[in-house]
């Protein structure tokens, strides 16, 4: 089996890849399952590599689910997928997307943004992902000028040139921030639920409906949450046979389920938390119903 990641090696994808890899050669039985970068296009690459494979279950992704998503409701360029065609297997996260800050820096908090008068240097990774679009949602329904800076090959690279001290913000999952030792602040969840291992952090929700934003503006940040809920979610291309599908969804959920694979998540600070194929295919539907409401959020030449 080949295991595709649309980023380059040590984000969180490849992370979640090279974890699960093992377990799924298990408990599929097969002789190798090999982890494949294939970073480029905020993740286009990689999801247009596994989309265009045979539909034999042998080649599957971990794919930048909510950048994917995105990327179909802007008709991004490049992109030769149809989220509501692939074949959704399982997400084995439970890791919301966060917006953190330097702990030393100009800004403390979500209001300090709010207040900003210049453009805030956001870093994310490339152009499409899922990090990337959440913060451009977030800045624009709260009309904070911002500035995107993207040219990282996945959330390492990121994390690294956070750490090196630049950007005002990074857009990151709470797995990546808890890797930081401290040197990022957390100041808003991407999500409309809170989160119990950043307690008294607010959601991005919360703090648009006590701004008193629009409506639209509170639904289409409802809309977004729901779209970062998918996580690290794991594809197929479209037409997998039921029988194959199944398997690799029932693979999915022994592994996040064996005692060693969660001791070792734990150990690399990672936050398991299983989604089935079904229900990661309904929240795509529900979120491609949600187009109008995301697509004026979602400039990012504002």
């Amino acid at each position: 089996m080949q295991l595709i990641v649309p980023y380059g090696p040590g984000g969180g994808y490849d992370q979640w890849a090279r974890l699960i890899a093992p377990y799924l050669q298990k408990y599929l039985d097969l002789k190798q399952v090999e982890v494949v970068n294939a970073p480029g296009g905020g993740g286009l690459v990689g999801t247009n590599e596994v989309y265009a494979a045979k539909p034999d279950g042998l080649t599957i992704g971990d794919t930048n689910a909510g950048g994917d998503v995105f990327d179909q409701m802007v008709g991004a360029s490049g992109m030769t997928f149809d989220v509501t065609k692939m074949t959704w297997l399982a997400r084995p996260d439970d890791d919301p997307h966060v917006i953190a800050v330097h702990p030393s820096g100009p800004y403390q908090s979500f209001a300090d943004l709010e207040k900003a008068k210049q453009p805030v240097k956001a870093l994310a990774t490339g152009k499409g992902s899922s990090d990337y679009n959440a913060a451009v949602i977030a800045f624009n329904a709260f009309h904070i000028p911002f500035d995107m800076v993207a040219a990282f090959s996945g959330s390492s690279d990121e994390k690294a040139a956070f750490l090196r001290g630049d950007g005002d913000t990074t857009s990151l999952s709470a797995s990546d921030i808890a890797q930081t030792g401290g040197k990022a602040k957390v100041v808003v969840l991407q999500s409309d639920q809170s989160f119990d291992k950043l307690p008294g952090v607010p959601t991005i929700v919360d703090l648009a409906q006590q701004a008193g934003l629009s409506a639209n503006a509170i639904d289409g940040l409802k809309a977004m949450a729901n779209i970062m809920d998918l996580g690290h979610a794991f594809i197929a291309p479209p037409g997998v046979p039921a029988d194959r599908v199944q398997a690799l969804d029932h693979a999915m959920s022994q592994s996040l389920q064996d005692p060693s694979f969660v001791a070792a998540a734990q150990k690399a600070h990672l936050y398991v938390g299983y989604l089935s194929g079904s229900q990661l295919t309904n929240m795509v539907q529900e979120a491609m119903n949600n187009t109008n409401l995301l697509k004026p959020l979602l400039d990012d030449q504002k």
